[in-house]
């Protein structure tokens, strides 16, 4: 028997993603419609307010506290979060871009 044919050649191989990558930031996601709305974020945000909060969380983490203590999230998820919302801006609202360019 031949092996089926899959065209998917040239696509994002989603399987490189740990799946608590995926499922850590899910949650945060998750945490942030309950407290905000399911896809707020999508209405846009400043970079640099995106780019802070990942640095909170990575810096919270980098001083040996693993769980935020609001969510009870991990903050290395915290900051997965943030940076698939700064990912969505980029192509949702370029014109939120309000880094410091020299």
């Amino acid at each position: 028997m031949t092996e089926g044919k899959k065209n998917d050649f040239g696509k994002p191989p989603i399987s490189l993603l740990h799946r608590n990558f995926i499922e850590g930031a899910a949650q945060v996601m998750a945490f942030g419609a309950g407290k905000y709305d399911r896809f707020n974020w999508c209405g846009g945000i400043a970079y640099t307010r995106l780019i802070d909060a990942c640095m909170r969380h990575l810096i919270a983490f980098y001083d040996g506290e693993d769980i935020d203590p609001e969510s009870g999230l991990p903050h290395i998820h915290h900051a997965c979060a943030s940076l698939n919302m700064l990912c969505g801006m980029t192509v949702l609202h370029p014109e939120k871009d309000d880094r410091y360019k020299p």
